[in-house]
């Protein structure tokens, strides 16, 4: 922490040099496009008007102040000029009974749905802190209650905490975006009988969209190391959770709730719980699940899976895996009582019935499988692994996903694999899929990009570029090129397009769909 502090300190003065600063403190309406702003006591954005932070401004709290937003903010960075949001001195920041360390966050509490929507683009949240009794120990860097005109876009959340729930973001009946964001190092909890809920995000009552976003590091004294569900109703896809830690759900955790919107391809490996689920808790919770990836998660009981009170999820297309426990029983999946029946359907799950931990089990165990699926780098599969096309052959009611993990279609050869990712080629071994070098620059795209790819032999080329939900945009058929270095133009398909701030992802067939190769853009 101190030699955090130094850096600030460092900051600081070569700020105090610079010409374009402002001080802001009460109302706040307009535009901040300056260097620096240093916010000196609490800000409130009055009903009706907006306030628009340009990119690479660095907004400085200097205490434990917070931005009451009743009408609207718009801080749209960009991948090269962020907005940061810190604190100038967080010296005090680890004390969880003080407000020392930490800004106080943005409060979204008494905003009119009248007002336009609010918008983080490309920002940085460190150092927030909801530290203090009811309402004031929730949502470190973000705190809404009943509003949902807000979109999180490209945005990173590092070191916050909170008191009680959402270490970096918490929502109480509120419905809103979060895409393409990184929450890392979050913190919701205490050192008493107060459970913390969510060390990254913790909603209740809400219908959250959470999208191709990363949680790392975070953790929670109770529930949900990287994010809790009460009462709620998500839409999670294409989301890694990692090295997450909780007393229940070291990634994830569901209660009280039987949430019907699409939850698909997530990548759930090497988080850890203290008691049950190490990788996610359903307590009286009933998700419906398909294409997860549960591997490498460790806890007491149920290192990758666990259900209690009640709780009836369905599971399929998934895999559960290397999970850990302090007995080979329950390893992987830990049922408490008798009340719960969770469904398993063409998962591949270590074990299988028979490692089951808790209670008899009597829930739905449908063409599942206890065989080493081959994983390779820890949770990838390949042709070779027994998930590959192994997945429900009806996919009628499963609510699948068009894309995998890194946003190909998801179903390739007739039928769906097991676990995160699509398995795209048959029949090539990975060396000879690594010879094609392939590269898009500058990405994120501008009129110049171009795609760089090198053959090993004369191929004939087919581009194709997808939105995140599948939706073809644009193709493109070559015709035989010969082995060496080309360049491919995107100008065709940049000058078709009318709407940017996409991840997109763009897929070359080689020699007639004999094997391909995917790569992720940013427009």
């Amino acid at each position: 922490m101190r030699s955090i502090f130094i850096v600030l300190l460092l900051l600081l003065g070569s700020i105090a040099n610079s010409q374009n600063n402002f001080t802001a403190c009460g109302n706040q309406s307009g535009s901040w496009d300056y260097d620096t702003v240093f916010v000196s006591c609490d800000v409130l954005i009055p009903n009706g008007q907006q306030l628009l932070i340009e990119a690479n401004t660095t907004v400085f709290f200097e205490g434990h102040y917070s931005i009451q937003v009743a009408g609207n903010v718009k801080a749209t960075g960009t991948a090269e000029n962020p907005i940061l949001f810190t604190v100038a001195d967080t010296a005090g920041f680890s004390d969880y009974h003080s407000t020392d360390g930490g800004w106080d966050g943005f409060h979204f509490e008494y905003t009119s749905a009248e007002n336009d929507s609010s918008i983080f683009e490309h920002c940085r949240f460190y150092y927030g802190k909801a530290a203090g009794d009811s309402i004031n120990g929730y949502g470190g860097a973000l705190r809404v209650d009943n509003f949902s005109k807000i979109r999180l876009e490209n945005c990173e959340f590092h070191h916050n905490y909170a008191f009680y729930r959402g270490g970096a973001v918490y929502g109480n009946k509120s419905h809103f975006l979060i895409n393409n964001c990184l929450f890392d190092n979050n913190f919701a909890g205490n050192d008493g009988m107060d459970y913390g809920y969510g060390g990254g995000v913790a909603f209740r009552a809400s219908l959250p969209d959470i999208v191709e976003t990363t949680f790392l590091d975070n953790a929670s004294t109770g529930i949900g190391g990287g994010a809790s569900f009460e009462f709620c109703d998500p839409r999670l896809l294409n989301c890694e959770f990692r090295a997450n830690h909780s007393g229940l759900g070291g990634a994830i955790g569901f209660l009280r709730a039987e949430p019907n919107r699409q939850i698909a391809n997530l990548l759930i490996h090497e988080n850890s719980s203290m008691f049950f689920g190490g990788g996610i808790a359903c307590i009286e919770a009933s998700p419906k699940m398909t294409n997860l990836t549960i591997v490498g998660n460790s806890s007491a009981m149920g290192g990758g899976y666990y259900c209690n009170e009640k709780a009836n999820p369905v599971l399929a297309n998934s895999i559960i895996w290397n999970n850990v426990a302090a007995d080979s029983l329950g390893s992987q999946v830990w049922v408490w009582d008798v009340f719960s029946k969770p469904e398993f359907h063409y998962c591949n799950i270590q074990g299988g019935l028979d490692w089951f931990g808790g209670s008899t089990f009597i829930g739905v165990y449908e063409n599942n499988l206890n065989e080493d699926p081959s994983l390779q780098n820890g949770w990838k599969i390949d042709v070779n692994s027994v998930c590959f096309n192994a997945g429900t052959p009806d996919t009628t009611g499963f609510n699948l996903p068009e894309i995998d993990f890194f946003g190909v279609p998801r179903i390739a050869h007739g039928r769906i694999d097991m676990g995160v990712m699509e398995v795209l080629s048959v029949g090539l071994s990975p060396s000879v899929e690594s010879d094609y070098k392939l590269i898009v620059f500058p990405n994120p795209l501008r009129p110049e990009s171009v795609v760089s790819i090198e053959l090993p032999e004369a191929a004939i080329l087919h581009l194709t570029i997808y939105d995140l939900n599948g939706n073809v945009l644009w193709k493109q058929n070559y015709p035989e090129f010969a082995a060496g270095k080309h360049q491919l133009s995107l100008k065709g398909f940049l000058q078709s397009q009318s709407v940017n701030n996409r991840t997109l992802m763009l897929k070359i067939d080689f020699n007639s769909h004999k094997t391909s190769q995917v790569i992720k853009m940013q427009y």
